[in-house]
């Protein structure tokens, strides 16, 4: 490779920019994109592969290689940019100066055959004359495949008979009309004769002027110039008129062909930018995705003048449920096309390598890796679909597939939107309903309370029942009223220097009741100093882990509450561990969610105990975990960062 650097600085090889590679229907393409895909790797840089359509006609070889580079661009993950115009290099500076791209990179061929004044610019030279401040990167190659030393010209380009027609005509009345004239008018003839090249090259092509040219000489020689009636010239005046003539019809014909290829591709861009418009106004206006593939099978059944549909994928999964829209009622050999164009992002069907067998092509809606569905057009036997038809499907394409995004990302906001009003309700709720049960919830307690301490007799069953429901459902009045505190945020910890050893006798008293059934061993180590935490919070959190041991391990089974330093001193530890059935290990995380019970939990409980638990400790700046207990069961461990205190709290 050789690296053309600007005039004015050096290439900043590490931070080239926009990548630009312009290739053309030769074998130099696919190595010219395979290493400017891996420069744009090495890099982390975006790189663009466009290709310049001229009013040249391209053999069957050359249409197929620049489809296969072009289709291999675009695997690599290259921006394809196809553009119309009549000079290659201009085209090239000028898409450059729009992308803003850091380095243009271009192949060249090997053309020793010919002198360096002999043959024509390269179009690496005429690159730099075009864009002179360009970074310019060449990749030689030294098959001279395509070269062409020499201009060429396809006489028959856009021209029809009728063309040739009105050129004879045109020749034919004014040599009828130059007979009635005098001899000595035969200059004036010639005049004229040049005059009528000139406006006919504003209405035929190249090939019909170039011929208006030879004919309208030759037939001024032999009808005007003497000697009369016969080829041949013997005056240098007229051997220099008729050499005018030539002239004039050459540089007229490559000037009409120039105007009309350039007229050509305007009217190209113009249709191109049309249906684009539409396409993207038939999308603007539809609500729904079905409205937006009718909008867009509307457009493109009228651009391509064939049947065209739009597959969206409402999953992932090896064989996507299709929903087809358009005029194109797939076959089941369509469906495997268009299920392959999906699964491997690239266009399959017709005229590719892949499916070729079915009558269409698709193209995938892909944005940022993710498919979205499919486009198709169908193309019947022997048809084919131009590049330019490709472009434009290809474009049709990434505008659907931004706008199913957009579609979803906004069906996302709003279900978004909708949950959140929902979970403000739901807060809303559960607090004024825990508020209404606390106060009657009260009243039961405290007279279960006198029940109890007057022995009635033969209700002493009876009035222990209602005591424990009383307590039961204040505690799971309570958990809701700590949920929606702990959601609506209303929840700040009151951090104070607290002792390990009171926090756990205030939780072993608190639930001395339900622990009845259950042996209670303490291991606080003797070393701890005071913590820095809130005394309710961690209190309360404790609890609810002595509670949920209660619930889910059989009577009579220990249950083990300890507290000690972690090793290196950064933080404390509580730790409840009993000797259940344990966590699955599966669903760990889950367990933390709210109204999220236990496979095997028994019959009551709300699901909000650990929780509250994870929010008390996690408002404090600490953490919980969830164990295997070394000797069978369940071991939750609260941890609190710890600092020592340089003056303790008195006792």
């Amino acid at each position: 490779m050789h690296t053309v650097p600007s005039r004015d600085s050096a290439p900043d090889v590490k931070n080239p920019g926009l990548l630009l590679a312009a290739v053309g229907p030769n074998p130099l393409a696919e190595p010219l994109i395979r290493s400017t895909h891996r420069q744009a790797v090495l890099t982390g840089t975006p790189w663009v592969v466009m290709y310049v359509e001229t009013s040249e006609t391209l053999t069957a070889l050359a249409q197929q290689l620049l489809e296969k580079s072009l289709a291999l661009a675009r695997e690599l993950g290259a921006e394809v940019v196809l553009v119309h115009d009549t000079d290659v290099a201009e085209a090239i500076a000028r898409v450059a100066k729009e992308r803003n791209a850091g380095q243009i990179i271009v192949g060249q061929v090997s053309l020793r055959r010919w002198p360096g004044w002999l043959r024509r610019r390269t179009l690496a030279e005429r690159l730099l004359a075009a864009a002179p401040m360009a970074n310019l990167l060449i990749v030689p190659a030294d098959a001279p495949f395509g070269a062409k030393p020499w201009p060429q010209f396809d006489l028959m380009t856009r021209s029809d008979w009728r063309e040739y027609a009105l050129v004879v005509a045109v020749i034919v009345t004014l040599t009828a009309l130059g007979l009635l004239l005098p001899k000595s008018y035969y200059g004036q003839v010639g005049l004229v004769y040049l005059l009528a090249i000139n406006l006919l090259s504003l209405r035929v092509g190249r090939g019909p002027i170039l011929a208006a040219g030879v004919l309208t000489a030759l037939t001024w020689d032999y009808n005007f110039a003497e000697p009369y009636f016969r080829f041949s010239i013997n005056n240098r005046q007229d051997v220099e008129l008729f050499l005018i003539y030539l002239a004039v019809a050459l540089i007229a014909s490559q000037l009409t062909a120039r105007i009309r290829a350039q007229a050509h591709n305007e009217r190209r861009r113009q249709e191109r930018a049309t249906a684009l418009y539409q396409f993207t106004r038939g999308l603007a206006e539809a609500k729904t995705l079905a409205e937006a593939a009718t909008a867009a099978g509307r457009v493109m059944d009228e651009m391509f003048a064939t049947q065209t549909l739009v597959a969206f994928a409402d999953d992932n999964r090896p064989t996507p449920n299709f929903a087809f829209h358009g005029s194109f009622v797939p076959e089941e050999r369509e469906i495997a096309a268009a299920v392959r164009a999906y699964h491997y992002r690239r266009a399959t069907g017709r005229l590719t390598t892949t499916n070729a067998d079915c009558l269409g092509y698709f193209v995938p809606l892909v944005r940022d890796d993710h498919a979205f569905g499919v486009l198709g057009v169908k193309i019947p036997g022997g048809d084919k679909l131009s590049l330019e038809r490709r472009d434009l499907l290809d474009a049709f394409a990434e505008q659907l597939a931004l706008h199913v995004e957009r579609t979803q990302l906004r069906a996302a906001s709003e279900r978004e939107k909708l949950l959140a009003e929902s979970e403000k309700l739901h807060r809303v709720l559960l607090e004024s309903v825990s508020h209404e049960l606390r106060t009657p919830l009260s009243v039961i307690t405290a007279t279960s309370d006198e029940l109890a301490e007057a022995h009635l007799p033969g209700f002493t069953e009876q009035v222990a029942e209602i005591r424990e429901a009383g307590q039961r459902l204040s505690r799971l009045v309570a958990n809701l009223l700590d949920q929606t505190r702990l959601e609506s945020g209303a929840l700040r910890p009151h951090l104070d220097w607290c002792d390990p050893q009171d926090l756990v006798n205030a939780v072993v008293e608190s639930t001395q009741d339900a622990m009845v059934n259950h042996p209670l061993e303490i291991d606080v180590s003797a070393d701890m100093t005071f913590v820095r935490a809130d005394f309710a919070l961690t209190e309360q959190a404790l609890a609810n882990l002595l509670l949920n041991a209660v619930l889910h391990t059989p009577p009579g089974t220990p249950v083990v509450i300890s507290a000690g330093i972690e090793a290196g001193g950064a933080r404390v530890f509580f730790t409840v561990a009993d000797h259940g059935p344990g966590f699955p290990h599966n669903a760990r995380e889950q367990l933390f969610n709210k109204f999220t019970r236990g496979a095997t939990a028994p019959a009551g409980g709300l699901g909000l105990g650990l929780s509250i638990v994870r929010g008390f400790i996690t408002a404090q700046g600490g953490e919980v975990v969830l164990e295997d207990n070394p000797g069978g069961g369940a071991k939750i461990t609260l941890y609190l960062p710890h600092h020592a205190p340089e003056n303790p709290p008195p006792e």
